[in-house]
């Protein structure tokens, strides 16, 4: 069926308008850090009644990070990664991610490992801190034109310790790690 040229064209006028709507809107997501676990060590060495808080920078040249798959029915291999930053000497900030600093093993996520975060020489370590029970959730939220990933839930327990990471303004929420008294 033929139409009317004046349909045509009205059709075409109207899908440019919303295409020109919604193609000048940049989508600022930041999507790839939204699941990312960040960590900071504690680097005030201020004693208060005996006990030193923070951490030495001679302490913090040498950061493992170890994790093991929750998957007992897959034999539960160990991976381990050594966090240096040969310029300073000193590691105080860390992301654990899906793929950072370890690779992504097919579909798995955060969630479905444990792991353990040690200072000091790979046989003797001098601090760690076990981190379990991650749970990382979130969908698609948008407003017509752009649509954005958004945790709507995003947990861990350090070292028996719960923390709630999920927040709504999309910003990294940061776990500050110190010496335990």
């Amino acid at each position: 069926m033929l139409r009317n040229p004046l349909t045509w064209l009205l059709l075409f006028v109207v899908s440019t308008a919303l295409a020109g709507c919604c193609g000048s809107m940049a989508c600022d997501c930041r999507d790839n850090l939204d699941d990312a676990l960040f960590f900071r060590f504690n680097l005030d060495t201020t004693v208060i009644q005996g006990v030193r808080r923070g951490f030495l920078a001679t302490e913090l040249d040498s950061v493992y990070i170890r994790r093991v798959s929750l998957d007992t029915a897959q034999r539960p291999r160990a991976d381990t990664v050594l966090l240096t930053d040969g310029r300073r000497r000193l590691v105080q900030t860390f992301i654990i991610n899906n793929a950072a600093p370890f690779t992504q093993s097919g579909t798995r996520k955060l969630d479905a490992y444990t792991y353990k975060i040690y200072l000091g020489k790979r046989r003797v370590p001098t601090d760690s801190f076990l981190l379990k029970d991650v749970l990382v959730d979130g969908g698609f939220e948008g407003d017509g034109c752009c649509s954005c990933y958004q945790n709507t839930q995003k947990e861990l327990t350090l070292d028996g310790q719960r923390f709630d990471l999920a927040n709504r303004e999309n910003l990294p929420d940061t776990v500050l790690l110190s010496r335990r008294p």
